[in-house]
């Protein structure tokens, strides 16, 4: 018996070493077999890279038709009840689409800019964070870049929490000898530029509000509508509301006629004092020195600054009182401090005040030079 057990032994250990030399060639032979590195080999890991808070593009009215390669893309809901917490999901893989491992920055618009609201963890490509929301947003996924991945941004992403989003729509209509331009500029409250599409409407001797035409804003947030208008005629634009942004309508636009048109100025110090000007008022923004500055925002009833024609003629009252003619403009690319220093939008001699206002996503400056004995020169046009 004792010899028995010992061949049945024998017996057994050749047949487990048969089955480990079997296991071993096809481990040789297979590289994705267990041992040779299974589905870590088409797996990136990527270091930490933060995404920069910058100043956002333009954004579309409506979500447009994703393309079907993106390397990152962000999911949440379209709606949220306000103070509920949310769930973001991400996909992220390479160009040549192997997963990724890592962290990429949730972001959310405030004011301009894109701000980081948190990280998100990311395993083999796929990966979530519940963040609370308290408003309507627009949101995207961003990762800095770094030696193995490339600095990348996901798609924008609405979430509709409560109220939809707010935007702004201003007009200024300018005569010609061919008829009425009249420009858009259509950004959200914070100036970020929309693209989309705008109904222009016209109203003329009393009647009701009659459309014109529709118009579609560019990466700048502006479109030009023309039109034609023997007489003094009201313009405005409209957009009646979508899946991202409420119905909005613009202040009116007037096709100037004979009028001198007066713009009461005050004194202000810094940009909450601007912020609190009353409608169609601007205010000597006294902290700049190059130049005497006239400024305010072009949705408080000021969007005309930046259609008013050269070679006429505005009235100010307060601060700088005197019959001015309008000697020449800018449209200048960009807001705020992306346009350098306010020496750069001066005038010196040329003139003796320079009206600042924007449009869209950018700023207009418009030079004004005093008549001397406060009277306008006979046969000049006005404003």
């Amino acid at each position: 018996m004792k010899y028995r057990v010992l061949a049945v032994t024998g017996v057994l250990a050749l047949v487990v070493a048969a089955v480990f030399a079997i296991l071993g060639a096809t481990n040789d032979d297979d590289p994705t077999a267990s041992g040779g590195g299974g589905d870590d080999a088409s797996i990136v890991q990527v270091a930490a890279s933060p995404a920069p808070e910058q100043v956002a593009a333009a954004i579309a009215a409506e979500p447009p038709a994703a393309p079907q390669d993106l390397s990152l893309v962000l999911t949440a809901p379209a709606e949220a009840r306000p103070g509920a917490s949310v769930t973001f999901g991400a996909s992220w893989i390479t160009p040549t689409g192997e997963d990724i491992s890592g962290e990429v920055d949730l972001q959310r618009i405030e004011g301009n800019s894109w701000a980081t609201v948190t990280t998100v963890p990311v395993e083999n490509g796929a990966g979530d964070v519940d963040v609370q929301v308290q408003s309507s947003g627009i949101y995207r996924l961003a990762y800095g870049g770094g030696p193995e991945v490339e600095a990348v941004a996901s798609p924008e992403v609405v979430i509709t929490a409560g109220s939809p989003l707010v935007s702004r729509i201003t007009a200024t209509a300018e005569k010609s000898d061919d008829g009425v331009g009249v420009t858009a500029a259509w950004t959200t409250e914070g100036g970020v530029p929309i693209l989309g599409e705008i109904g222009l409407e016209q109203q003329s001797d009393g009647a009701e509000w009659a459309p014109v035409s529709a118009v579609t804003t560019t990466a700048e947030g502006t479109a030009i509508a023309e039109a034609t208008a023997e007489h003094t005629t009201r313009f405005r634009f409209s957009y009646a509301g979508g899946s991202r942004f409420g119905a909005v309508v613009s202040e009116e636009a007037l096709a100037l006629g004979d009028d001198v048109r007066t713009i009461p100025v005050e004194t202000c110090e810094d940009s909450v004092d601007i912020d609190n000007l009353g409608n169609g008022i601007g205010c000597h923004y006294t902290p700049v020195e190059s130049g005497t500055f006239v400024v305010a925002h072009d949705y408080l009833g000021n969007s005309w600054w930046n259609s008013i024609p050269e070679g006429t003629f505005v009235q100010l009252e307060g601060e700088f009182t005197g019959l001015y003619e309008v000697v020449d403009r800018v449209i200048a690319q960009g807001r705020g401090s992306a346009l350098g220093s306010a020496s750069n939008w001066t005038c010196g001699e040329d003139c003796d005040i320079i009206l600042q206002t924007c449009q869209g996503s950018n700023t207009g400056f418009t030079w004004l030079r005093q008549v001397e004995d406060g009277t306008q020169p006979e046969d000049q046009p006005q404003t």
